[in-house]
């Protein structure tokens, strides 16, 4: 079973079906559409995300990674170098630097999910599955964590364009 990465889990969405839900966002979608609302979840594997407009060009990235250069007073960010380690992301105090897309085991994600119980009861909200393109993950991820929701009484919607294997809407 592989472990499919997740880019965000947004809590408390009221707009993602009935009741408060807790939104889980995979990464990965064999689409690619141009207005797609999350650019971030397209590609599969992780990304360094940079964000220009919080950088204050403090420079520290540039002592440590060589995937960022400082030129004529601007920092430059050579995306096509990265490897995604992190590194400049550890040493930004300003944001400005993201990892999208985190692997979490089934125990893992469902620890997370059950912080949120207690908003589901009241609401009878639940969680809504969405990326990127959940129907195209492993689906014995996706089948086992949708059976341990189910047992706890956890409402479960899937957001999804239904491009995938047919295979895995059975």
């Amino acid at each position: 079973m592989n472990q499919p990465k997740i880019f965000n889990i947004q809590r408390f969405s009221t707009h993602d079906g009935d009741g408060v839900r807790t939104s889980i966002f995979f990464k990965g979608c064999p689409l690619h559409c141009l207005w797609c609302h999350n650019p971030e979840s397209q590609k599969y594997e992780s990304e360094l995300i940079f964000y220009k407009h919080k950088c204050v060009q403090c420079k520290r990235c540039t002592t440590v990674c060589s995937c960022n250069e400082m030129i004529k007073g601007k920092i430059l960010y050579h995306r096509e170098k990265c490897f995604q380690c992190g590194i400049c992301i550890d040493h930004c105090f300003y944001d400005a630097r993201e990892l999208a897309g985190k692997e979490y085991s089934l125990l893992e994600l469902y620890k997370e999910i059950k912080k949120d119980f207690i908003f589901f009861e009241n609401s009878h909200g639940g969680i809504t599955l969405s990326g990127g393109e959940v129907m195209a993950q492993d689906m014995d991820y996706i089948e086992k964590l949708c059976k341990k929701l189910y047992k706890d009484g956890i409402s479960i919607y899937i957001d999804t364009c239904a491009y995938a294997p047919y295979e895995h809407f059975q």
